[in-house]
């Protein structure tokens, strides 16, 4: 299914975006930690951290800015409201991932507020980032595999709609 890019977002910076939006994907990373991400449209993921010290934090409509690095690489990039940035290339084809993320140090050190769905929680997600401390940063780079990956179309919100513990048994663990 070949997905237009709308006009007011075409760039030659970014790229053709059609063979990444729309996509659902989950990655495992070699140290164990399972993520799930929908790229809902040309400027928006959700996402679900299905394993790991961050299990149970989830997010939908997050912004993102996603561009073609060539063929089928991309690179998607954000930053929460945490403080935390990431920058996920992710090669369909090879069904690869790297990520590099910069932590702020409360986010190590109490992570709790974030661990749930981030939206709903983002009065007391302000007031931890507020009290610091924010520096030092901790830069995280891992690399991955893509164990599922799926066409789903755009805006689909029946893709990520829950929290990761009220997901059926084996859903992390699925593979195609």
């Amino acid at each position: 299914m070949s997905v237009r890019q709308p006009a007011w977002t075409a760039s030659a910076l970014t790229g053709d975006l059609s063979g990444i939006v729309g996509k659902h994907l989950i990655y495992a990373y070699d140290n164990g930690w399972k993520y799930e991400i929908y790229v809902r449209d040309w400027h928006t993921i959700d996402s679900r951290c299905l394993m790991g010290p961050m299990f149970g934090r989830w997010s939908k409509h997050q912004t993102v800015k996603l561009v073609q690095l060539s063929g089928d690489m991309y690179k998607l990039a954000w930053v929460e409201e945490t403080g935390t940035t990431t920058v996920i290339i992710i090669w369909l084809g090879d069904r690869r991932v790297h990520t590099t993320i910069s932590y702020p140090q409360w986010m190590l050190d109490y992570p709790e507020s974030t661990l749930t769905r981030y939206e709903h929680n983002l009065d007391a997600i302000v007031a931890d980032r507020d009290k610091g401390p924010t520096y030092p940063l901790t830069l995280v780079s891992a690399t991955g595999r893509i164990t599922f990956l799926e066409s789903r179309g755009i805006d689909d919100d029946t893709v990520i709609n829950c929290p990761p513990h009220k997901l059926p048994p084996g859903y992390a663990v699925q593979s195609n």
